[in-house]
């Protein structure tokens, strides 16, 4: 079975379309590479300063550390993860000449959207760390290394639901505007901009279902704290995330054979 899902995929075609993929948006002109910074910081600014500043939030669980730190630990994955899914959705479609025209492994294209944003928002998460840490933060560089691997796991998580959006927007465009509203009801609803220990008891147990509520943690304990205490729940996503990618691409596969009809 592993071998079917890895039939046709070129490496050297692949590692063409991540350098493609961040030359267009980020390196060829320099507006698309400072805004891959500036962007995060403003929306950072923004609700640091509505939170702290106007509704005066405190949330316990940062303790000493302050809320910008909180919310900047978190807030990068998110970015990234939320960026490369959105760009991705419409990787098929944006390329129709292409799939038309060359015979390959069409989904290299969404992985390649998902992977070249998660390098440039992983440098970008780097640089956000270090200043972390210039401004006073204590970040616990040790376990920067798991933290990198979490991140890899969330760029697996992004292929699959990008290989999922980018087939069916082929066949429903309207994928292109439900899917941003859908990524901010997402957003919210996960802990990013509070903590799970502000909410109700049983409005705490729905969010341990959002997957991303158990990276916002992990990410926060590693770099913040300094500890990691996966549990159970750790096991179910190493296990499932996989699990999904796999479905997902058999899912794209399964349909790419229909995508030159409806391009």
């Amino acid at each position: 079975m592993a071998k079917s899902l890895t039939r046709g995929f070129d490496a050297a075609f692949f590692r063409h379309l991540v350098v493609r993929q961040v030359r267009q948006d980020y390196l060829e002109n320099l507006t698309g590479f400072a805004w891959l910074v500036i962007q995060p910081l403003l929306l950072l600014s923004v609700y640091a300063f509505v939170f702290t500043q106007i509704f005066k939030a405190r949330i316990s669980d940062a303790g000493e550390i302050g809320f910008v730190p909180f919310l900047a630990v978190a807030f990068w994955p998110w970015t990234a993860f939320s960026e490369a899914i959105l760009k991705s959705s419409g990787a098929i479609a944006n390329h129709a000449a292409l799939v038309s025209k060359v015979a390959f492994a069409n989904e290299q294209l969404p992985l390649a959207t998902v992977t070249a944003t998660f390098l440039m928002h992983g440098i970008g998460y780097l640089a956000v760390l270090l200043v972390l840490q210039l401004l006073g933060t204590d970040v616990h560089w040790l376990w920067l290394p798991v933290a990198l691997i979490l991140l890899v796991l969330l760029w697996l998580l992004a292929c699959a639901i990008a290989l999922f959006a980018s087939s069916l927007q082929v066949f429903v465009r309207d994928v292109a505007q439900i899917l941003p509203p859908l990524m901010t009801f997402w957003f919210f609803t996960t802990p990013i901009l509070y903590s799970v220990s502000m909410l109700p008891d049983f409005l705490a147990g729905i969010m341990a279902w959002n997957p991303m509520t158990w990276f916002v943690v992990q990410f926060r304990d590693l770099l913040l704290f300094g500890r990691f205490e996966p549990g159970l729940a750790g096991l179910a996503m190493i296990v499932a995330v996989p699990l999904l990618f796999v479905l997902s691409l058999a899912w794209f596969r399964k349909f790419s054979g229909h995508f030159e009809d409806f391009l």
